[in-house]
């Protein structure tokens, strides 16, 4: 087969699941047919940077945020016959519509969408969002498909207007060998965060934004310490230090049982070292990457019931209702309580399940196998209609 251009089209490149997926997903095809460039509507955030996209082409069009001009639509004009791709894959809302609308100025090569978010809620939304989806709801139908991160979002996109038989469910994977355990990284982790060695850690890799719940997260922690647990919270993510989840520590009285980071590039270096992952988000989650992330690490997950998270969790004893840190601490509370052995036990039962259901290979060959099939029908297409 031919060698395949497909340009990534996202809406840009801050530090993020869907961005963080895009340059995974880039160097997993790498000895493939497939040749991935990436084009991103807004100037090249902090994961431009990310090893995994060397020798990856990156444009920008520099779009401003929520503020597309006539120059925009020529810039990305002009991006996509740079590209010259077979095939113009779209990531997020704003991606998307640009995927289909960069198509349409060029040779109408057949566009893919992927959704990675949910919407439990459209009225939640921000009103730039809800325009958007609205609007990807009316195109969906000519899309070529429409890859989503989780079946809970596909069925919520659905009732939202999005064509049903476009659907393509493709979980998020992860790179099983740079998320993995290690014997090492417990005794890193407290060095670096100066936490006492006999403390149980409980940590959160998140940016903080609301639908993160990060001031649920603390009162979950407070409620665990009030039940004589020996515990410190970690969230590693930029904009905590000014944040709900430090105010809310001063105000319950445990500001120093609480340590925040900007985000680090060495995450893969500390998940094995906590002793449960705890995602307490309200909204918004589709099929969290840091949930996965540190469940191949061989870290005991919990999670509140939003998005794909029962799906990926996989036990229903391990999940709690959003919104309730009472519910999310009696879940901890359980893992804390049992022997370090067993929630090691725990933890690489959850690094199998990652393996074997949520692994980076299987991401890529799902894409692979969703690419030929629609370039298949492409190809049929144009051939049908050079006969009429």
């Amino acid at each position: 087969m031919n060698d395949i251009r497909v340009l990534n089209c996202i809406t840009g490149l801050g530090v993020g699941g869907a961005q963080y997926m895009l340059a995974r997903f880039a160097k997993g095809l790498s000895g493939s047919n497939y040749h991935p460039s990436v084009l991103s509507l807004l100037a090249p955030g902090a994961v431009a940077e990310c090893p995994a996209f060397a020798g990856i082409d990156i444009q920008s069009i520099s779009m401003l945020p929520a503020r597309p001009r006539l120059g925009s639509l020529w810039r990305l004009s002009k991006a996509v016959r740079r590209a010259d791709p077979t095939l113009i894959h779209g990531w997020m809302y704003h991606g998307n519509i640009a995927a289909s609308i960069g198509a349409l100025t060029q040779r109408r090569q057949p566009v893919i969408w992927s959704i990675h978010h949910s919407v439990a809620d459209i009225s939640a939304e921000k009103r730039m969002a809800q325009r958007m989806i609205a609007l990807g709801a009316r195109l969906s139908r000519w899309t070529a498909a429409i890859s989503y991160c989780s079946r809970v979002a596909a069925v919520q996109h659905e009732a939202l207007g999005f064509e049903p038989s476009k659907r393509h469910v493709i979980p998020n994977g992860i790179d099983c060998e740079e998320f993995r355990p290690d014997q090492e990284a417990r005794h890193r982790l407290h060095r670096l965060f100066d936490i006492p060695s006999e403390r149980l850690v409980v940590g959160n890799m998140a940016r903080a934004h609301p639908m993160k719940d990060h001031a649920g997260f603390v009162k979950t922690l407070a409620i665990l310490l009030r039940l004589g647990h020996d515990v410190h919270g970690l969230i590693v993510g930029d904009g905590h230090e000014a944040g709900s989840a430090r105010m809310t520590a001063r105000e319950l009285g445990i500001e120093e049982r609480l340590s925040t980071s900007p985000a680090r590039s060495d995450v893969n270096r500390l998940l094995p070292g906590l002793d449960v992952f705890m995602l307490s988000s309200a909204w918004g989650e589709a099929f969290p990457l840091a949930v996965a992330e540190a469940m191949a690490s061989g870290v005991p997950a919990t999670a509140t019931n939003v998005g794909d998270c029962a799906w990926l969790v996989g036990d229903d004893d391990l999940i709690s209702v959003p919104n309730n840190p009472d519910a999310q601490a009696a879940v901890v509370a359980q893992l804390l309580s049992l022997s370090a052995n067993e929630r090691q036990q725990l933890g690489l039962a959850a690094r199998m399940r990652v393996i074997e259901n949520f692994s980076l290979t299987n991401y890529v060959e799902r894409h692979v196998a969703l690419y030929e099939e629609v370039l298949q029908r492409h190809r049929c297409s144009h051939l049908a209609r050079s006969r009429d």
